[in-house]
């Protein structure tokens, strides 16, 4: 029900037991959130707002051109082509600001969405 989370077991349990997993602008944990649903095949939807570029745990990020992710544009990119291998795509949402979701619709959602087109 409604209230505050036990502890760590009960978040971990609700996180596994999701059948997608959503970021709206999620900051720093934008990757990490990708990363997860990637690894656990969930489908995913992702609004990321803020680069960090300069934060020594994102400079790692490099575009498959070598160059650095310094910017939005760079950052969904680095998105897209980190996970191309998991049918990741983007789209833009309607509203102003940072309105492009970077999305899978998981291992298996690639044949159901060419089903429903």
């Amino acid at each position: 029900g409604g209230g505050r989370l036990a502890g760590f077991e009960e978040a971990k349990e609700i996180v596994e037991g999701c059948s997608i997993v959503v970021g709206m602008h999620p900051d720093q944990a934008a990757e990490a959130l990708i990363e997860y649903a990637v690894a656990s095949g969930k489908p995913f939807a992702c609004v990321p707002c803020c680069v960090f570029s300069r934060e020594p745990q994102f400079r790692h990020r490099t575009l498959k051109d070598g160059s650095n992710v310094a910017n939005y544009k760079a950052l969904i990119r680095y998105f897209s082509e980190r996970f191309a291998d998991y049918g990741v795509r983007v789209a833009s949402l309607p509203f102003e600001g940072r309105n492009l979701v970077v999305y899978s619709l998981g291992k298996s959602g690639g044949a159901q969405e060419r089903i429903a087109t």
